[in-house]
């Protein structure tokens, strides 16, 4: 119907908008937008508009209702220096709707103390690490257009210090009468600031407008799916994601992508295998100015 089409759109305008309003660096609990899942990784993280695994409580909650029966996905990042990423996330599908549950976590090894005078022996470690969860909600208004929101309580802590707050995701998922092609917007991470003692701090709030093209290609025993991605963060410019994956025979995939608009970031590379119910998913991601690269593994179950 067109006003679908008109809703759409009207969204697509409004939502990069309501991400907006930090300044560059005034953003914070930035791991709230690490990627979730290995596919989503290899493919540049171009991700809103695909809605196939229990990813998409992170990538966009409305694309839960496209995701069939229950599905599992269990993340380990080893990311650059010493991070660590452990991510979970869970989809089930219901004739009220689809339900789903993430939870993310970024770790890192001990630090030493040092005291004010710069002792030339540390004072002891602390430790810091960063928690958040999702409960989150999606079904179809329409047969081809499907809505979602989530909750995430966000958690900090910095040796003794800590932080926590609330934040909201939304989601919009529309699969066009164009065979192939489907549009989707969110908005993420938006809640009050958060407050280290006196410090506080937005929400690394962002909008996300997203478009994917999947075709079956006889000659190649395959299907070529395209993606792309605009992100509108509250504090930076826009920022471009472009992923593409070939999967033979839905057994084997072979992916790539390319970020634009980061520093330290671009191309990023990946394969997965399926067998059965369960696959495995690696996604390779470089990265610049001498951090060390990253690697993503990712076990997904279907029930």
């Amino acid at each position: 119907m067109r006003w679908q089409h008109a809703w759409l759109i009207g969204l697509m305008i409004v939502l990069p908008s309501a991400a907006s309003a930090a300044e560059p660096g005034e953003a914070g609990a930035l791991f709230l937008r690490f990627g979730l899942g290995a596919r989503a990784s290899a493919m540049g993280d171009a991700y809103a508009a695909v809605g196939e695994d229990a990813s998409s409580v992170f990538w966009n909650p409305g694309a839960m209702p496209a995701v069939l029966g229950t599905r599992l996905t269990l993340v380990h990042n080893e990311y650059f220096q010493s991070l660590r990423f452990e991510q979970a996330a869970i989809t089930h599908e219901t004739k009220w709707g689809t339900f789903g549950f993430m939870f993310t976590g970024l770790y890192m090894d001990d630090m030493d103390r040092y005291d004010d005078a710069q002792a030339s022996s540390p004072l002891g470690t602390f430790g810091a690490y960063d928690v958040a969860a999702a409960l989150a909600y999606g079904r179809y208004i329409v047969p081809n257009l499907a809505v979602g929101i989530s909750i995430k309580p966000v958690y900090q802590r910095l040796d003794e210090l800590s932080a926590s707050g609330l934040a909201f995701d939304a989601g919009i998922y529309h699969v066009s009468r164009i065979e192939g092609v489907k549009l989707a917007a969110t908005v993420a991470n938006l809640g009050t600031p958060m407050k280290f003692e006196t410090e506080e701090y937005a929400l690394p709030r962002y909008a996300r407008l997203g478009a994917s093209f999947e075709r079956e290609v006889a000659s190649i025993d395959g299907r070529v799916l395209l993606t792309f991605d605009a992100m509108f963060p509250n504090d930076d410019g826009v920022r471009e994601h472009f992923g593409g994956e070939y999967s033979y025979k839905r057994m084997l995939a072979l992916r790539a992508g390319y970020k634009v608009g980061y520093d330290s970031q671009g191309a990023t590379f990946g394969f997965g295998v399926v067998y059965r119910e369960i696959g495995l998913d690696y996604a390779f991601l470089p990265v610049k100015n001498e951090l060390g690269d990253s690697h993503r593994f990712a076990l997904n179950f279907s029930f």
